[in-house]
């Protein structure tokens, strides 16, 4: 018999439709016909996702582990994979990275474009996942503990300034990853991954209450404001679908924003000085701008004299409004006012503008078609596999839609990552349509 099950072959072409028996015996047929190969693409994948949160150079050695050992068992699993095919979800995704790809051939700063492009190998990650989806608890928690390793990190952080020359800290807390926007979108997602878990019923109650509040605490501690409203927002969008489907009173409700207000104010206590001041920073920032005061060194104003130079050389090129000028050629904009200001910037921190910029109306509407198709895609799950994994969901995309806003999460592989993660675990729910997918 060898290492390979000699088992029927499903159809695999035309590919199934979603929901269909076809669609789940074609999901179980890699893992079945390749069983030890499968355990090695579970591990393999698990090591991933431990590794996404906390640091480039890991992620970077467990992905090419991942995509090298998942071609080489495509001749066991492309029959698996086939159901991605009807996922509109993932043809969102595939067209918005051809044409950002495509977009270099006109790119007034294609070296630029093909260092953003490098992100976009994290659309691959519905395909080479696929085969082992079946064991997506595994995979998050795997991630939930390299988020709990951040958070650990965090705590160790903060008791050695106790001991430095340092009395108190007066800077984030980001644990292993030093930027502050990543680390904190991670614990964002665990944060509310914790919260799922801790509502669908456990029964180690009071250890996944701790998990969710290091991983609150953590992302608070960062002290990144664009996760922080994004975060917000998403508890927002849990609260609507939880009082939609009548699952949670309002008293309950508030009783669970007086938690996260309370993590929240624990958290920018232990942050120290540097949460005060950049929350002063940023409406001080706001209010000059608008002002039109350009002159201060505030970090708020650079975005925004960003976002509005980028606009106006938008609006100023008509005949390159539908195609844009091509990804990476935010970088060939001369953005210099004044001695505070660079000449120059790879990203503005903001994905839409700059993919508006970059990839034109096509571009941009591909993308925002993307981000559409996961939040109905998330809807529909709270319809059929109850309310708060859909929510849940729903949230996710609803946290990493408005901390890119602030941020460039598309140009950037591991936050890019994310968002591609939970439209993949959110594909295969609705590819099994079936309870037994989340059992």
């Amino acid at each position: 018999m060898g290492l390979f099950v000699d088992i029927p072959k499903p159809k695999a072409w035309p590919p199934p439709p979603e929901g269909s028996s076809r669609a789940t015996e074609l999901m179980e047929y890699g893992a079945k016909r390749d069983p030890i190969g499968d355990k090695f693409h579970v591990a393999f994948a698990c090591l991933f996702m431990f590794a996404l949160p906390i640091d480039t150079y890991p992620t970077t050695i467990a992905t090419w582990i991942l995509f090298i050992y998942s071609v080489l068992r495509l001749p066991s699993t492309w029959r698996t994979i086939t159901p991605i095919y009807n996922a509109t979800i993932f043809r969102f995704a595939f067209a918005w990275a051809a044409w950002s790809l495509l977009s270099i051939i006109w790119s007034s700063n294609q070296a630029a474009g093909l260092d953003h492009a490098g992100a976009l190998r994290m659309v691959l990650l519905p395909v080479v996942l696929w085969p082992v989806m079946r064991q997506w608890k595994y995979l998050l928690m795997a991630f939930l503990v390299g988020v709990l390793l951040q958070n650990l990190a965090q705590i160790t952080e903060f008791v050695w300034s106790w001991f430095s020359s340092e009395q108190a800290i007066s800077h984030s807390l980001t644990g292993i990853e030093k930027h502050s926007g990543k680390s904190a979108l991670f614990m964002g997602f665990a944060s509310l991954a914790w919260l799922c878990i801790l509502v669908v019923g456990t029964t180690r109650k009071k250890v996944v209450t701790i998990c969710f509040l290091l991983a609150t605490a953590g992302m608070f501690a960062t002290v990144s404001m664009a996760v922080y409203v994004g975060y917000v927002c998403a508890i927002a969008a849990i609260g609507i679908i939880a009082l939609v489907h009548r699952k949670i009173r309002l008293r309950q409700g508030l009783i669970l924003v007086a938690v996260v207000f309370c993590v929240a104010a624990a958290s920018w206590l232990a942050a120290g000085d540097s949460m005060v001041s950049k929350t002063r920073s940023a409406v001080q920032g706001v209010s000059s701008f608008c002002k039109g005061d350009l002159q201060a060194n505030n970090s708020t104003i650079l975005r925004l004299h960003w976002w509005s130079k980028t606009l106006d050389e938008y609006a100023n090129s008509s005949t390159q409004c539908i195609f844009g000028h091509g990804i990476g050629s935010v970088s060939s904009i001369d953005f210099s006012k004044n001695a505070t200001f660079p000449k120059r910037a790879d990203h503005i921190h903001n994905s839409y503008i700059q993919i508006l910029y970059g990839e034109g109306i096509i571009g941009l509407t591909l993308f925002i078609g993307f981000l559409i198709m996961l939040s109905k895609g998330a809807l529909l799950l709270s319809k059929r596999y109850g309310w708060m994994i859909g929510a849940t969901c729903l949230g996710g995309v609803v946290l990493w839609s408005v901390a890119t806003f602030f941020e460039n999460s598309h140009s950037s592989g591991r936050p890019f990552a994310m968002v591609i993660l939970l439209g993949t675990l959110i594909m295969y729910f609705q590819a099994n349509n079936s309870r037994t997918a989340q059992a």
